[in-house]
């Protein structure tokens, strides 16, 4: 594949061949990836001629999604004998190592649905096959490239609230509320590697990560709400995992805080949501702050109060990147579809470059740093709330 460079600007400045994608796995979140590569030749037109939905990798053969890609396929094999330039792995966790090793091994390039494997010893044996095939590779931990969450960092790294002192997270679904509804492989501890906490958890100890700094101690408790679920089968099975989780972080900073996670938890006003506090203000991020944090600062002088505003992207590059990656007000698909959009975006781009350009990219290594805490978690969580250290 030709190499194409990126100008300043973050725009193509070369002919290449076509990227060739291969997606492996067409469930809920396949579809989801494969709105965002229908999308970005619209979003992003000087994209059009540059990618391709090459092969979808699926047991189910459907005239559906064979009109969004062009061949349907049943095996790895052939995504590696059809040229593909890199493959978005969307399968069950348990399958991610397996399918990985494969195509690592074969050069291929990959992006993968988080979590990156079943547990913290899998997703580093997954981080150092890429690492040692030296392919470019990505998590889909989404929320690196909320525009709202950029900035906040930013403002955060500057000082902009002073030392934080403290903070509280939640990203609360209620997807599995109703007991009625059929267990599935992300209920069943041996396909998936745990229950909402690794599923929903991973997001928020990355976004943190992410947004303060490493963690050094936890304590952790967990819950399922509904133990017997009916199977494909009509039959009652049992859930082993958990459908509800709370961590208590202590980060290498000082700084302590709770993250939420729910399957159970009707929140139809705000289920994503970060507070965060400082000696010096305060700020948050929410379903309602997709491009902008609220941000208060506090003056010790005179104990005032102000809002503040982060009306442009200062000097921080990332911030300023996520300007050309992340689709515009007027093109908007939805926050969700946005976040997955950019972040294969960015894939692309790293792709095009052959390096990560920007070290917030959620790599391999990255994602199975924020999935040691989870690790740690469900340690503390049997252990009846015992602290663990990372």
């Amino acid at each position: 594949m030709t190499s194409l460079k990126l100008n300043i600007k973050g725009e193509y400045n070369s002919v290449m061949n076509k990227i060739k994608i291969g997606l492996v796995g067409y469930g809920y979140i396949g579809k989801i990836h494969s709105i965002g590569y229908l999308n970005i030749p619209l979003i992003f037109p000087e994209l059009k001629d540059r990618i391709e939905m090459t092969k979808v990798i699926r047991r189910k053969n459907s005239l559906k999604e064979e009109s969004y890609w062009l061949e349907r396929g049943e095996d790895l094999e052939e995504l590696v004998n059809g040229g593909i330039h890199f493959a978005d792995i969307c399968t069950p966790n348990f399958l991610h190592l397996p399918q990985i090793s494969f195509l690592a091994n074969k050069g291929v390039n990959i992006y993968c649905e988080k979590p990156l494997g079943i547990n913290f010893q899998e997703s580093t044996a997954i981080s150092e096959v890429a690492e040692e095939k030296k392919i470019i590779n990505q998590v889909a931990l989404v929320y690196r490239f909320m525009p709202a969450l950029a900035k906040a960092r930013a403002y955060i790294n500057n000082g902009g609230i002073g030392k934080i002192i403290s903070f509280r997270t939640h990203l609360l679904h209620s997807s599995y509320l109703n007991p009625s509804r059929s267990i599935t492989w992300r209920l069943e501890k041996e396909k998936s590697g745990g229950g909402v906490l690794i599923d929903l958890g991973i997001h928020l100890t990355d976004t943190i990560r992410f947004l303060l700094g490493e963690a050094v101690a936890l304590t952790a408790d967990t819950k399922t709400l509904f133990n017997k679920r009916t199977d494909s089968n009509g039959s009652k099975s049992t859930v082993d995992v958990d459908e509800w989780g709370l961590i208590n972080l202590e980060m290498v900073s000082g700084a302590k805080g709770t993250i939420e996670v729910s399957k159970v938890s009707l929140n139809p006003l705000e289920s994503f949501n970060i507070e965060i506090y400082g000696t010096n203000g305060f700020i948050k991020i929410s379903d309602h702050t997709f491009n902008d944090p609220i941000v208060y600062s506090f003056s010790k002088k005179d104990n005032s109060i102000k809002s503040i505003f982060l009306k442009d992207s200062g000097t921080d590059q990332y911030v300023k990147y996520l300007e050309t990656i992340v689709p515009s007000g007027k093109m908007s698909l939805g926050s969700m579809v946005n976040l997955h959009l950019a972040s294969i975006m960015n894939m692309l781009k790293n792709i095009e470059s052959s390096r990560i350009i920007f070290e917030e990219t959620p790599t391999f290594r990255e994602s199975a740093k924020s999935q040691k805490i989870i690790d740690c978690a469900y340690q503390s969580s049997k252990a009846g709330g015992r602290r663990v250290t990372i």
